[in-house]
């Protein structure tokens, strides 16, 4: 989906997982209740706890990326098939060795595939060749997840699965959406589609989702995070206003969850996530489109012709002074203080999930995650910058801190 350069084909396949995302669904889910409270009170909360209580630094980044993926990987795959970052250490830092390691070198098969192709075989590697053994101890780690959800599903009653909020939900509305697909191609062109290609269409969709959810949430966090660690009194301000939750996200309130609704009623925590996305996008970086075969005029400009690649950047739009004065700087109060008429025009140019046909099918379930983790956090913690160097955003397509670490320490308040 997220490569696919052609309209229809693109919006053929979003449709297959769009209601699996839509925040109607996400906000009603079991499962999505299940992964959050299991994620939180069974994860994340113990093990910042144990970082509190002895007072040990935690680095940040690292630690995020493991909350993202536990999210993303419970949801796509089911709890009983996850990543489960946030407690198998070894397992998460041989993923993000192999994860980081190809993406520096992306460019090359994303804009010159031919070329980088051509090259390769001839012998001349633009790409390292040990880039491949990365992407294929990732392409087996994503299938493995892959045949585990399948198989849950063939074993597990619908009954255990809601019980225990196992089901393989983008998986399995993804899967079976493939399958009436290839179905009907089958009656159409009278021919046996292969059913392990289907697999891996599958398996490839989801590593981009995989992906996607685990990267840009923890870069979002690491920097909400390094911002809130800055101003006691903004996390005294956020506690307060958590503490009108009921249940709240204590721990010692036991798992009871608050509905999402009431966490979307709560202004600061709002405000606080909204500037995060705004001031650091984890996409700064130029969003590709192609123009339709009609001549199209862009912003003024003279009609463009058709298959010509134009893009656009949330790092522009999300530093227009005239709509966010004071753009540089982190600002949470802008979102309370604006009138509705203010609000709508920031609201305009906010792109941190993109627009249109093309915008990020998961930003509901992005953000019912970033207000639960940032609500479990702030209800029971402080936190406090220990090491921050090299917290400036790199100058990237996606954009984590240059010094690929944030240090905080966490105290239980």
């Amino acid at each position: 989906m997220f490569s696919t350069k052609e309209s229809k084909p693109h919006s053929a396949r979003k449709r297959m997982v769009t209601n699996v995302y839509s925040k109607s669904f996400v906000q009603s889910s079991d499962e999505a209740h299940e992964v959050t409270r299991t994620v939180l009170f069974d994860r994340l909360l113990p093990s910042l706890d144990s970082h509190a209580i002895t007072g040990s630094p935690l680095e940040i980044l690292e630690f995020s990326y493991a909350v993202t993926m536990d999210f993303v990987s419970s949801y796509l795959f089911g709890l009983t098939n996850d990543s489960n970052f946030i407690q198998d250490v070894e397992m998460r830092r041989r993923f993000l060795s192999w994860y980081f390691k190809r993406s520096e070198h992306s460019f090359w098969k994303q804009e010159i595939p031919a070329l980088t192709n051509m090259l390769r075989s001839i012998g001349l590697h633009l790409v390292p060749k040990w880039v491949d053994a990365a992407n294929a101890e990732i392409e087996a780690w994503l299938l493995r997840l892959c045949r585990a959800a399948e198989q849950s599903v063939k074993v597990t009653s619908d009954h255990v699965q809601k019980a225990h909020g196992t089901r393989p939900v983008v998986y399995t509305q993804l899967a079976e959406s493939l399958k009436k697909s290839t179905a009907k191609s089958e009656v159409e062109s009278g021919k046996d589609q292969d059913s392990n290609r289907e697999g891996l269409l599958v398996a490839s969709e989801l590593l981009d989702h995989v992906a996607a959810g685990m990267d840009t949430s923890g870069i979002i966090f690491t920097y909400l995070f390094w911002e809130m660690s800055r101003d006691a009194d903004l996390q005294a301000s956020l506690r307060q206003e958590l503490l009108t939750l009921s249940p709240t996200l204590s721990m010692e309130n036991g798992s009871d969850l608050p509905s999402v609704r009431s966490l979307d009623a709560l202004p600061l925590l709002h405000a606080v996530i909204m500037e995060t996305l705004r001031r650091h996008p984890a996409l700064p970086g130029s969003q590709p489109r192609i123009t339709p075969s009609t001549p199209t005029s862009l912003a003024g400009s003279p009609p463009l012709p058709g298959g010509v690649r134009v893009s656009a950047q949330a790092y522009s739009l999300h530093r227009n002074e005239k709509v966010f004065p004071d753009p540089e700087a982190w600002i949470p109060a802008r979102w309370l203080n604006a009138n509705q008429e203010q609000k709508d025009e920031m609201l305009r140019w906010f792109w941190a999930f993109g627009s249109g046909g093309r915008m990020c099918v998961g930003r509901n379930f992005a953000m019912q995650e970033l207000k639960y983790v940032t609500a479990a956090i702030y209800t029971n913690y402080t936190s406090s910058i220990i090491d921050d160097t090299g917290i400036e955003q790199a100058d990237a397509y996606t954009a984590g801190p240059i010094g690929n670490q944030l240090t905080l320490k966490f105290a239980r308040v």
